[in-house]
């Protein structure tokens, strides 16, 4: 492993900060089902399993924020180019004022400033902000050999059976969905392709299976995408070995796919028939139902898409409404007035990755652009962008990347002379030799 990398790969953070980094991380993975009498009685679920897996841990990273050494840094949250982002949860919190829980809506709302608080002072500048990103990472890692290990000693902690190309496996892993399964497993493989690590093939083989475990659709399309600008980024800094090795797995998948077509196809569609796959799954229904009721103020953050089981007694009827998709999510929560700044800022800064990917190629800045599309990807068809969640936490990674990749360490900055002109040199030592004489 060359120098150059140890420094981005070594996480030498404090042990209390590793301690609140794994709290932060666990508590976005705490989701709760909210059946449709809960909202209808503004009882939001229990309250018990509310304040022990989401308020105590996130009140905790704000008191962390709050009081650690870089906390002098907490004024750059209310830098220029995350306005846009306050304003949304400014107004959709407002909003959520007259919304069917208000106290939901502004908790919500102070997760994401909390999420905002502890990347402020944990990525305070490029190589922080690397480290804060492998770091993630090797958490999801950890998490999938975990969610394997359960899947092997208890296949029935599945939340949803369906076939499997995997004999002891007829449904999904356990403790987490599918579609959450599969782009972890995209953001390991990425950071295990662009980065040096241990074991890399045993790893990436590993991660791998788990991705095909997971039989999520999007997350496949995502890898192909990684694949192809590793391969791009391979063949830029002319390091063919790379890129023979794709071109030789390619090859070897395809052979291992003959004669399993149809299972293949069965495990890809879900059993699904061609009008549900064009619909993605009845999302589009959900998304043009939405569209109808949304205004220029929305029903508040996380409530929005919530109000919509008192307008339908169809579409909505099972209770636990979400658009499946950020940026509709986002509309309904905040309304056109909170979402359109959000969203526009999201684009740009994906754009601006894209860009800094093809004029400052590197193993980062391909790492980042590669992230920057799963998140994408994944709030397509689900929530995870509207609302503190794992892959908001990866979109503030990028963005916080953007922000600081420019700015040098907290040392003080050494400041050079201004170099003389040759001729002014010349004069003066010709002074100094008639001097002399």
């Amino acid at each position: 492993m060359s120098g150059k990398f140890e420094s981005w790969l070594y996480d030498d953070t404090p042990i209390k900060h590793k301690i609140v980094r794994i709290i932060f991380f666990l508590t976005s993975f705490s989701w709760t089902f909210n059946p449709h009498q809960d909202y209808t009685y503004s009882t939001g679920g229990p309250l018990l399993e509310k304040i022990v897996s989401r308020m105590i841990p996130m009140s905790i990273v704000a008191i962390y924020a709050l009081t650690c050494e870089h906390r002098h840094l907490l004024k750059r949250l209310f830098r220029p180019g995350l306005w846009p982002l306050l304003w949304y949860v400014f107004f959709a919190v407002l909003c959520g004022v007259n919304s069917v829980q208000p106290a939901l809506s502004a908790w919500k709302g102070a997760e994401i400033i909390i999420a905002l608080m502890f990347f402020t002072v944990s990525c305070r500048d490029s190589i922080s902000t690397r480290k804060e990103l492998v770091a993630f990472i090797r958490l999801y890692e950890i998490l999938l050999w975990w969610t394997v290990a359960l899947a092997i000693v208890q296949p029935t902690l599945g939340i949803r059976r369906s076939p499997s190309m995997l004999p002891w496996l007829q449904g999904y892993l356990p403790v987490i969905n599918p579609n959450a399964l599969g782009f972890i497993s995209v953001f390991t493989i990425t950071r295990l392709l662009f980065l040096p690590a241990r074991f890399k093939p045993v790893r990436l083989l590993f991660v791998a299976g788990t991705l095909i475990c997971a039989q999520s659709r999007t997350s496949y399309a995502v890898t192909l995408v990684a694949l192809l600008i590793y391969t791009i980024e391979g063949l830029r800094v002319r390091q063919f070995g790379r890129v023979i090795v794709t071109f030789m797995c390619a090859l070897v998948a395809l052979g291992l796919a003959m004669g399993w077509h149809e299972m293949i196809m069965q495990v890809v569609m879900r059993g699904q028939t061609s009008a549900e796959m064009s619909s993605l799954s009845g999302r589009t229904d959900y998304w043009d139902y939405a569209l109808r009721y949304a205004s220029w103020t929305g029903g508040g953050l996380a409530t929005g898409s919530r109000s919509l089981i008192f307008e339908s007694d169809t579409a909505f009827i099972k209770g636990s409404v979400n658009m499946h998709n950020s940026f509709i999510e986002a509309v309904m929560g905040g309304g056109y007035i909170g979402a359109v700044p959000f969203i526009a800022l999201l684009g740009i800064n994906v754009l601006r990755q894209g860009v800094h990917a093809l004029t400052r190629p590197s193993a980062f800045e391909s790492l980042f652009f590669v992230c920057a599309i799963a998140f994408v990807a994944r709030g397509m068809t689900s929530v995870v962008l509207a609302i503190f969640s794992a892959d908001f936490n990866n979109m503030m990674l990028l963005w916080y990347w953007l922000y600081t990749k420019d700015i040098g360490s907290d040392e003080k900055i050494i400041h050079l002379e201004r170099p003389r002109p040759i001729a002014y040199e010349k004069t003066l030592i010709e002074q100094a030799q008639e001097a002399s004489k």
